[in-house]
């Protein structure tokens, strides 16, 4: 009975590390993440790839494998948005899968301002595998050693779960202000790996802004032809922690170049990293990749910021992309009739 009750409180624990959500550092790129009516914005076709690696402390990593992909149903003013991610974090043997299906809505409110609502259902499959994990009976506490077998009957354990959770969300935008809204994990799943405890995800809720100002209107020479200023915030609450992001970042003709912070708060208010982002766009192509730099809490000597590194690849094949190529702008409306 003591050893169940240990085991409980241990899975607890997990769940309480592991629910979080996926962390990354290119959210400017990839909105639609945070916020799925992003794939209907001005019915743009794409699909690309992520790959990130989070390294949470010195001695811990955590890789995410992100492919997405968005349609868009011209004559009957709706796009569908699909996303896979493949979450792992070797050290300790746990593994994520999550599947989301996302159907958007386009509405006109007048003078070029669009409303996206949009319904999303996510399925999830997660498992532990302690037997990757070290045990203190497999350590000589002489030489060091570590044996290959334990006899703990935790390392005999395999837990795996599954689970559907569902959301909502907004955008308003026209071509210089996007606002979003978004709110996950509406029906509360439980995701404790063992039946008879109940561990329920609370209700998150996030917003995000946008605003894009060209910098050369009059075509000037200094600078290219096609010269943006994107400014975007985000701010995400989860169970006691709150998420707050912001970024700027210059489109300059085909390059793009830009600084961004992440905070936190949770005991308190923490400046968890400053990132540097770059990036190309190239015919139907966009490449970039992106790198946060942690900043460690002073008021701790054991609460460390992660260092995040994304790389990313996308591909627009929507119809009349060629019409607009070369404008570079993020928020277009032109597309959608």
């Amino acid at each position: 009975m003591i050893r169940k009750n240990i085991i409980i409180f241990c899975l607890l624990l997990l769940n309480l590390s592991f629910s979080q959500e996926m962390i990354y550092n290119s959210q400017p790129k990839l909105m639609h993440i945070s916020n799925p009516s992003y794939f209907g914005l001005n019915s743009w076709n794409r699909s690309g790839l992520l790959y990130s690696t989070t390294e949470i402390n010195p001695n811990e990593t955590q890789n995410n494998k992100f492919f997405y992909g968005s349609y868009s149903f011209d004559l009957m003013d709706f796009s569908l948005g699909l996303q896979f991610n493949n979450f792992s974090a070797p050290n300790i043997g746990y593994k994520k899968n999550d599947l989301n299906l996302s159907y958007i809505y386009k509405i006109e409110f007048g003078n070029d301002v669009w409303f996206l609502p949009s319904v999303n259902v996510g399925f999830s499959s997660k498992n532990l595998n302690p037997s990757n994990l070290i045990f203190e009976d497999q350590i000589n506490s002489i030489t060091g050693y570590i044996n290959q077998e334990s006899i703990d009957p935790l390392a005999d354990f395999f837990f795996a779960k599954n689970y559907t959770n569902l959301g909502a969300s907004f955008i308003l935008h026209n071509t210089d202000f996007l606002v979003g809204l978004s709110f996950e994990n509406l029906n509360q799943p439980n995701i404790a790996y063992d039946d008879d405890v109940e561990f329920l995800v609370p209700i998150s809720i996030g917003m995000q802004a946008a605003y894009e100002f060209n910098l050369n209107p009059y075509d000037r020479r200094f600078l290219p032809r096609y010269s943006y200023l994107y400014s975007y915030a985000s701010i995400k609450r989860s169970s006691e922690s709150l998420n707050l992001y912001a970024s700027q970042e210059f489109q300059l003709g085909e390059f793009s170049v830009g600084i961004n912070q992440q905070f936190g708060v949770f005991d308190s208010f923490s400046f968890l990293n400053l990132g540097l982002s770059v990036g190309l766009t190239y015919e139907n192509f966009d490449f970039g990749v992106s790198y946060a730099f942690a900043f460690q809490d002073l008021n701790t000597t054991y609460r460390y910021a992660p260092r995040i590194f994304d790389l990313y690849l996308s591909f627009d094949f929507s119809p009349f992309l060629r019409n607009r190529r070369g404008q570079y702008k993020r928020l277009q409306v032109d597309n959608y009739f």
